[in-house]
């Protein structure tokens, strides 16, 4: 994993609240598609939001993205959360759950385990 944060003292007039956003990402790979980075976790401390502090972490984890020759990057959105939706599809994000048709499945321990043991 590697992370990128934003720091309050980047501010003209700098506020003792420490790290106010953070991306959290990786590198994998799809064979349809190639490498792709993989945003596990975006956040922007709701009293920041507005800022331009998450399109900020955005065009770098675009940079970053570009630079290691990935094709796209990837993340999830929970249903419920709409203005995170609207954020990201007015960034220019596909929905690929009604785009492409794609499902998250999970596999709970439980599961593994009889997996894993012939069950």
């Amino acid at each position: 994993f590697a992370l990128l944060v934003f720091n309050a003292s980047f501010f003209p007039t700098p506020t003792d609240a420490g790290i106010v956003a953070f991306a959290m990402y990786y590198f994998t790979y799809d064979p349809w598609i190639g490498k792709l980075l993989y945003l596990e976790d975006f956040y922007v401390m709701e009293e920041y939001r507005g800022w331009g502090i998450g399109t900020e972490l955005l065009k770098n984890l675009s940079q970053i993205a570009l630079e290691s020759n990935c094709s796209c990057m990837h993340f999830l959105v929970v249903v419920w959360n709409k203005p995170s939706i609207e954020y990201y599809m007015r960034h220019g994000a596909s929905d690929l759950s009604t785009e492409e048709g794609w499902h998250l499945f999970r596999f709970d321990k439980e599961h593994l385990i009889r997996m894993a043991t012939g069950q």
